[in-house]
């Protein structure tokens, strides 16, 4: 079973994603803010990240860095409201692998995150959801 962590200060956010993805079968966690991320990558380990870029304290671009920190290896979705080329350029090079923007389409979110799963070695994935 996939795993998967939502990070994003809107809770409606993030309980819309985590229905939309336990119905698919993944196990999804929720964080609000950077520092409940850091402490979730550490613990649970997740296969995703889907990071919003904008959130109060630590903002999705330092949380990036540090989770980055803890596994270089972690698939991290970036979100955001708005098109910043620069914050992506950025957050391209602290390692992440894709960005989406809100208001969130399930389509693309889905096939977003079915594409960083595939890329994932001894998942045994391939596929599994996106049949659905």
């Amino acid at each position: 079973m996939p795993k998967l962590l939502v990070v994003d200060d809107e809770h409606d956010i993030c309980d819309f994603v985590k229905n939309f993805f336990q119905e698919r079968g993944f196990e999804v966690f929720t964080a609000s803010n950077g520092d409940e991320a850091l402490a979730m990558v550490k613990e649970d380990k997740p296969d995703i990240v889907l990071l919003d870029v904008k959130m109060k304290g630590m903002d999705g671009i330092a949380a990036l860095k540090h989770i980055k920190d803890i596994d270089r290896s972690l698939k991290v979705i970036m979100v955001t409201a708005l098109e910043d080329q620069d914050k992506m350029v950025e957050a391209s090079k602290l390692g992440a692998c894709d960005y989406i923007t809100k208001p969130l389409v399930l389509d693309h979110l889905e096939q977003t995150v079915d594409k960083r799963l595939k890329e994932m070695p001894d998942q045994g994935l391939k596929g599994e959801f996106s049949e659905r």
